[in-house]
């Protein structure tokens, strides 16, 4: 295939060909080129802006804020002086940091607590006391029938018996001289199922696995006769020999 004539590259080719400009200034500079120390605002000021007379609100937001960090330092100082020994100082030095951590691993004595089972008697005690002994407060207690009500123990359902030795299945008449069926017979007896998997010993030349007629009076190919062969000992294989014959 042969091409004549001229090839002429479109408007669009061409400016698609050119080099890409570096756009990393335009990131970098808000506005036009700067030269710093020419003391030149940023953003452009037009005549109107620069001849413009502000507002008593805009003279008021361009005053800069009152510094309150003084107020605030001597407020904390004061407050840290009133507090006084109540203050918690953290330890500086390690010996103090050791203390901390001691202090804080030695376990509280245990107190005894109600949760703990004492011994309810006393040496003072006689045979006859009773195993707990009761405050006279609640001896005295006027119980209201609420309580009454919960401490009644639950009574059994009228219906119910207690348990019994024989228990007596009454059968009708009918049952006992009823006859099955051959269907009955039939659907009572166990199914029985063949396992797939294994097959009945028959004799020692039979195969275990059922082979079908096809299969036995199929020719080997080649290959197949190849892959069947068994694996026959190197030539440079050396059988173990006996050390009591050297």
């Amino acid at each position: 295939m042969v091409i004549t004539g001229e090839f002429r590259t479109s408007e669009r080719i061409l400016q698609l060909a050119q080099h890409k400009e570096s756009k990393a200034i335009w990131a970098t500079t808000p506005g036009t080129k700067l030269t710093w120390g020419n003391q030149e605002s940023i953003w452009p000021l037009s005549l109107a802006a620069l001849q413009a007379v502000p507002t008593p609100r805009i003279e008021a937001l361009a005053l800069r804020k009152k510094d309150f960090s003084s107020f605030y330092q001597e407020l904390l100082r004061k407050r840290e002086e009133e507090r006084g020994s109540t203050k918690t100082t953290h330890p500086s030095s390690r010996e103090a940091q050791y203390e901390q951590a001691v202090r804080l691993a030695t376990p509280k004595a245990r107190t005894r607590s109600s949760q703990e089972v004492s011994s309810p008697h006393t040496l003072w005690c006689e045979y006859s006391c009773p195993v707990w002994h009761i405050s006279p407060v609640v001896q005295n207690a006027v119980v209201s029938p609420r309580v009454l009500q919960l401490a009644r123990p639950k009574t059994t359902h009228p219906d119910f018996r207690s348990n019994r030795q024989t228990v007596e299945t009454h059968v009708s008449y009918a049952s006992k001289t009823a006859r099955t069926t051959p269907r009955l017979e039939q659907l009572c007896l166990p199914k029985l199922r063949e396992s797939s998997l294994f097959y009945q010993h028959g004799r020692p030349e039979s195969p275990v696995w059922p082979v079908s007629r096809g299969a036995k009076k199929a020719t080997a190919s080649a290959r197949v006769r190849e892959l069947s062969t068994p694996k026959t000992l190197s030539k440079d294989y050396i059988p173990p020999r006996d050390l009591r014959c050297l």
